[in-house]
């Protein structure tokens, strides 16, 4: 979710959230909290603003006259820890929101600067707090061999879970040959690759009427055609030893998986993307086997259509904290689960996909 068009009603009510929880951690201490019904909750999606990360994004939403967003600058990490006790979270693992425009539109030398920025910071609040913090750590995508570097760094300097990228670099999804060189990597390494939808270049502008701002619809949707473009592009049965992890439920994935497959199987897209080579096993085999997040499918009709798309094994749990916080929990205990498979769902999945959680 991005900042430019959050909902003025929400974004009030969310930064009036947080910083309620900073009056009540204040007040009472971090270790004096409500008990929380859950316990050993892993959240797979929870922002975090690095100071000279927030630093490049106020300046580009000052440069476009978009208003900031008032939680972001006041979070700090133990904004995150009071959410993170309050909802029974024992480890968030942190990346970067949408971003814009690239890299808030600054040029590949200081995009670079500031991956490694974020990354330091996350590995010192991984330090500072053992056991409560993960990383999915971001990368520039403006000049492969650099990204590729920065792969290096993080994974093996800094310790990171996995890399988390956005679904879209201006007009470049995930399936353009530009990006072979990170896939290959990355799966070489056997890595988790965690997507995140921004507002797309392609739509960041539309509007769908008073109070349907870009961000309502796109972000999910721009999550859809990263998905579609790696489908497409062969990147997804070529590359089978990256484990990816989808946000927002897959975007709209599970409702159209059906309609790609037919226009793959039987359409258009058969004599162009070959679908013995791109799927070999089938388009829905290939996409049931990524792994997708809890965040917005958590309300009934939503969460039908995931679990019905996908095994319980299969999904993560997330928040997309500020934006959204553990309340989410209490929807998906009205889902009607086993306690075998909500407890995959809200930690076991994620112990799987990174060991070193369970050992935690």
């Amino acid at each position: 979710m991005n900042s430019l068009v959050m909902p003025r009603r929400r974004l009030l009510a969310a930064g009036a959230s947080v910083a309620g929880l900073a009056v009540l951690g204040s007040s009472i201490g971090l270790a004096q909290p409500a008990k929380p019904k859950h316990r050993g909750v892993i959240d797979l999606h929870h922002h975090f603003w690095p100071p000279t990360y927030l630093k490049a994004q106020n300046a580009w939403e000052d440069a476009h006259h978009a208003p900031h967003y008032p939680a972001m600058q006041t979070w700090t990490p133990e904004v995150s820890l009071r959410e993170m006790e309050r909802g029974g979270v024992r480890t968030s693992i942190l990346s970067l929101a949408s971003i814009r425009q690239g890299f808030w539109g600054v040029d590949a030398v200081t995009a670079n600067r500031l991956v490694y920025d974020c990354v330091d910071y996350a590995a010192r609040m991984m330090s500072d707090h053992p056991g409560r913090f993960g990383l999915f750590a971001p990368l520039s995508m403006i000049d492969i061999d650099t990204s590729l570097k920065e792969i290096e760094y993080a994974l093996d300097k800094a310790h990171a879970d996995g890399i988390g990228l956005q679904s879209s670099y201006g007009d470049k999804y995930p399936g353009d040959p530009v990006f072979t060189p990170i896939w290959e990597e990355l799966n070489r390494r056997k890595a988790i690759v965690y997507f995140h939808g921004p507002v797309p270049a392609c739509c960041g502008g539309v509007n769908a009427g008073p109070g349907v701002n870009a961000s309502v619809l796109e972000v999910t949707f721009d999550t859809t055609r990263a998905v579609a473009s790696l489908l497409a592009s062969g990147a997804l049965a070529k590359y089978h030893d990256i484990k990816w992890v989808i946000s927002y439920g897959g975007g709209t994935i599970p409702f159209v998986a059906g309609r790609i497959d037919a226009f793959v199987d039987h359409g258009s897209m058969r004599a162009a993307v070959k679908p013995e080579v791109i799927a070999p096993n089938g388009v829905i085999a290939e996409l049931q086997r990524l792994y997708y997040d809890t965040v917005n499918v958590t309300s009934p009709s939503s969460w039908a259509a995931l679990t019905k798309f996908v095994k319980p094994s299969q999904i993560v749990y997330g928040t997309d904290f500020i934006y959204f916080t553990n309340d989410q929990l209490a929807e998906i205990d009205h889902r009607g689960l086993s306690p075998k498979d909500k407890e995959a769902i809200l930690s076991g999945n994620a112990k799987r996909l990174i060991p070193r959680l369970a050992k935690a």
